[in-house]
């Protein structure tokens, strides 16, 4: 008979943080200057989020079946598998930092919109492209 393994039970902490389902969603909602373009990157936060709640629950799941376990043998099996899953520092480390990228992009750190300005000196830059190349240009004739 091979060794049990000991699992040692996780306490969840009691949650202090907001549901970044609804945070993602208020966020979003606040971004004026967001155009038809910019709707899959708001999809994208929105996925990303869910994917750091839905980690978040099966951490609750797991701490649940820990205390179900008792000994059972087919429960300790299934634990193990759910182990990995329900690993939420791993998920949010990763997705959290995916998630801050997204919002960035989309405007919404201070620093992206400042640059988004067109005063501001990368906007003041994209703004003279942007003029430069509206104007019709002339090609030399062949």
């Amino acid at each position: 008979m091979p060794p049990r393994r000991k699992l040692a039970a996780v306490e969840a902490p009691a949650r202090t943080m907001p549901n970044l389902r609804t945070a993602v969603e208020a966020t979003i909602a606040e971004m004026s200057w967001l155009e038809p373009s910019d709707y899959a990157m708001c999809d994208v936060a929105r996925a990303i989020a869910d994917q750091i709640e839905t980690a978040v629950e099966l951490q609750q799941e797991y701490v649940d079946l820990i205390r179900q376990c008792d000994g059972d043998p087919g429960l300790i099996k299934r634990i193990q598998k759910f182990e990995a899953a329900a690993n939420v520092q791993k998920a949010v480390g990763w997705l959290g930092v995916q998630l801050q990228g997204v919002l960035r992009d989309l405007g919404g750190a201070p620093a992206s919109r400042k640059s988004m300005q067109v005063t501001a000196p990368t906007g003041a830059r994209l703004a003279a492209l942007r003029n430069g190349l509206s104007k019709p240009t002339d090609s030399p004739s062949t």
